[in-house]
């Protein structure tokens, strides 16, 4: 009996200028080139018309089966969409924490979205994590760890390496139980990298920190004005100098974060020319990729009106990413499947603050109103705030018919529920909604001068700085 097809819900095609077309399925984000004789017998065989044991027809079926392009009649995308979603975001044996040491920071970004109040506080006061918060969190993860599971970490702040004492000795105690339990360990951290020294760069591959992310807003004279010192003084030079010491043998990857909003969009060509001279294009364990600075709550209301729209951003990327392989830049630019959705709206993970205070989201630190529960020796003991997080979908109804809600699902779980506008509005969409085709042409360009990455591990989605 011949199986019944049809056609993905989730195609897309892109002609070029040779003529030909390029299919990218977003369920299963598989991507290939069809010339117009090809792509006529794709439609007819979407049509249900049988290939007459035509062979090129039979492969080109085969093809278009195993991409996702062509699927069983009777199958429901949606439903197996939503099945995957719940199955990653509450099934997973894994266990994550972003852990901040330290609420204090050395800088003075304008768009910080957390609030400035808390990025002086003196140790006493929450400036630094306590040696009972420290227990407690190593209390909870000898019960959530699971042998031969997982357990990542990501420390965040204020600035993390403010706090290389809380570090170290959270990550040693982190590494023996991980080591007891037979469970693999990441560590990742996100640093404005003024103290990313080449003393505190050993000591952080001592304890398997793995993963950097440091943000540079532009060539120097831009970055000193956006990313001071709290002083005034620039950071720049000495973040540039700080990178150096990572070379292609250090056991770490970076990725230079570059924030984009309408005063350093036309700035760009400067900081790329500055980093190739420098020659991280060519180092392996090296990336850059483009921000969507973001106006969150009222931290930094004086530059919600340089902020841009995110269809706005979302061409942006598109030029932005095309001059960055021009100059011989890798580029994640590839779609990705977004099933398990926001790290916020998981079970199996949490932020913690100093003071042993729980966040689901790393929009909402330092904000007692959104506080999801409190760390004590015997858990994590969770309020009402929690249940929105656990309760929110991404298959609203303006989004269940949307053609890339694999990529998306359903935006940022914060906006939609603690941005009035968010709710309500596209605010909350994707760049992919704004940019799929064009990115997916910008993506065959890196491919074809073997530039392009497959989307990068970037920790957790959420943080803008």
């Amino acid at each position: 009996m011949t199986e019944k097809l049809k056609q993905s819900r989730y195609n897309h095609f892109v002609k070029l200028g040779n003529g030909k077309r390029l299919a990218f399925n977003a369920m299963s984000c598989g991507l290939g080139e069809m010339d117009d004789k090809h792509y006529q017998m794709f439609v007819q065989l979407a049509n249900g018309n049988k290939n007459n044991g035509d062979p090129k027809s039979k492969k080109l079926l085969k093809d278009l089966k195993k991409g996702g392009f062509l699927i069983p009649e009777d199958v429901d995308e949606l439903d197996a969409l939503r099945a995957g979603h719940y199955r990653a975001r509450f099934g997973s044996q894994g266990f994550g924490l972003t852990i901040i040491p330290t609420l204090n920071c050395n800088f003075a970004c304008d768009y910080c979205y957390e609030d400035k109040k808390i990025h002086s506080l003196p140790p006493d006061k929450g400036g630094l994590m306590s040696a009972e918060v420290c227990d407690n969190i190593v209390n909870l993860c000898g019960k959530e760890i699971a042998e031969n599971s997982s357990f990542s970490v990501t420390w965040y702040g204020g600035e993390p390496l403010l706090a290389c004492n809380v570090i170290g000795n959270l990550s040693e105690r982190f590494i023996k139980i991980c080591e007891s339990k037979k469970s693999r360990y990441f560590a990742g951290m996100i640093t404005n990298g003024y103290l990313l020294s080449k003393k505190n760069l050993d000591f952080l591959i001592k304890n398997k920190v793995t993963f950097l992310q440091v943000t540079i807003d532009g060539p120097k004279e831009v970055h000193d004005k956006r990313r001071p010192l709290k002083s005034g003084r620039g950071t720049y030079d000495r973040i540039l100098s700080n990178l150096s010491h990572i070379t292609k043998k250090t056991p770490m990857t970076v990725s230079i974060r570059i924030n984009i909003d309408k005063r350093n969009q036309d700035n760009i060509t400067g900081l790329l020319t500055d980093l190739k001279q420098r020659g991280f294009h060519q180092q392996k364990n090296f990336s850059t990729y483009f921000g969507h600075t973001v106006h969150y709550h009222n931290s930094c209301p004086d530059i919600a009106s340089q902020c841009m729209a995110t269809e706005e951003f979302s061409h942006f990327m598109i030029d932005a990413n095309r001059m960055a392989i021009k100059m011989g830049f890798p580029v994640s630019v590839f779609p990705q499947l977004m099933i398990g959705s926001c790290a916020a709206v998981g079970s199996r993970g949490a932020v913690i603050e100093p003071k042993g205070r729980i966040q689901n989201c790393w929009n909402t630190v330092g904000r007692k109103d959104a506080e999801t529960g409190e760390l004590s020796p015997k858990g994590i003991g969770y309020n009402n705030n929690y249940i929105k997080w656990l309760g929110w979908t991404p298959f609203m109804d303006d989004c269940k018919s949307c053609d890339i809600l694999p990529l998306c699902m359903g935006g940022c779980p914060y906006k939609s529920l603690y941005d009035k506008v968010g709710r309500t509005t596209s605010t909350r969409c994707s760049s992919w909604k704004y940019n799929l085709k064009s990115m997916l042409a910008v993506a065959k360009l890196a491919q074809d001068k073997n530039l392009l990455l497959l989307p990068p591990s970037r920790i957790t989605k959420g943080g803008e700085e």
